[in-house]
């Protein structure tokens, strides 16, 4: 089974530092740049495995996204990490208190990320 995981990130140096990441383990990569093409993305395809989700972005932000996501019974169940460069006391436990599945600081640790991702999918 090829699982399919989305990047949602705005940062093409960080959306390319993920996609490198996730290169090894044969997993169908989607992106999207914004929170707008993600929810676009997300809705055409409901069979997404795991989303990393920068909170940072341009329109409507992570935690937006992750709120409509939440609200409609055909995403509610999509496991949703956050990314997110603002790794100040407390808004770790803030994320999660909304909900989501598990949160990654950037600069990103590879060996973190797996270790969350690895708790929704298989990698290699």
């Amino acid at each position: 089974m090829q699982y399919k995981v989305i990047i949602v990130e705005d940062n093409s140096i960080n959306m390319d530092l993920l996609k490198a990441l996730l290169e090894p383990f044969n997993l169908n990569i989607i992106t999207a740049f914004d929170g707008y093409e993600a929810l676009k993305i997300i809705d055409e395809n409901l069979d997404i495995s795991l989303i990393l989700l920068d909170i940072g972005l341009p329109g409507i932000d992570g935690i937006e996204v992750f709120k409509r996501l939440r609200v409609s019974d055909a995403t509610r169940n999509i496991p949703v990490i956050a990314v997110t460069a603002h790794a100040m006391t407390g808004n770790k436990e803030h994320l999660l208190s909304l909900g989501f599945d598990g949160f990654v600081e950037k600069p990103i640790n590879k060996r973190l990320l797996y270790e969350k991702m690895k708790e929704y999918i298989k990698l290699g």
